[in-house]
């Protein structure tokens, strides 16, 4: 009996992170029945990731595969009416589905968090990078523009006057 209870439950785990993480790249199930529902002011918007798992807060999530489950319950009541599914079966289910869920969202909360993180940081280098570039041209056309202007300098300039001579045309020494 219990190593039945574990396979359901660890059946169960799988099944709650599948219906999450398939659930969370397209919610289309979720939006055509909000379309059907709502008036068109009242109607998600297209951008929104909300569905019957994702984005949803507990007691909704807990109805929503508790609706599963009955439909399931029901199922498997009509088509083999000996072999009822009981109680401890259908709670371990439950249970099982909702914590593959939260674990699904917790792993799939990380995963974008970590994409975010790792695109900014991306962003941050590639800014750094194109300072550094920026700052370097700026200082070797810089230090070209020195390196002009001492060539410049010193080609126009006439020949310096020893001292001697300076003193001479002063009239200080003959």
């Amino acid at each position: 009996m219990i190593t039945f209870e574990i396979i359901i439950l660890i059946s169960s785990l799988v099944f709650g992170i599948s219906i999450y993480w398939l659930e969370s790249k397209s919610n289309g199930l979720y939006k055509t029945i909000n379309k059907i529902t709502h008036s068109e002011e009242l109607q998600m918007k297209d951008t929104s990731r909300k569905g019957f798992f994702v984005g949803q807060p507990f007691i909704p999530r807990l109805i929503y595969v508790n609706v599963i489950f009955i439909v399931v319950c029901l199922f498997l009541f009509f088509l083999f009416p000996i072999a009822t599914p009981t109680v401890p079966y259908y709670v371990t289910a439950l249970i099982g589905t909702m914590v593959g869920i939260y674990i699904a969202s917790f792993i799939i909360n990380i995963k974008d968090k970590s994409e975010e993180i790792i695109d900014k940081v991306v962003d941050t280098g590639k800014d750094i990078i194109d300072d550094i570039k920026t700052k370097g041209q700026e200082a070797a056309s810089s230090f070209s523009k020195e390196e002009e202007k001492e060539t410049t300098t010193k080609e126009p300039e006439t020949p310096k006057k020893s001292g001697r001579e300076r003193l001479k045309d002063k009239g200080y020494l003959k």
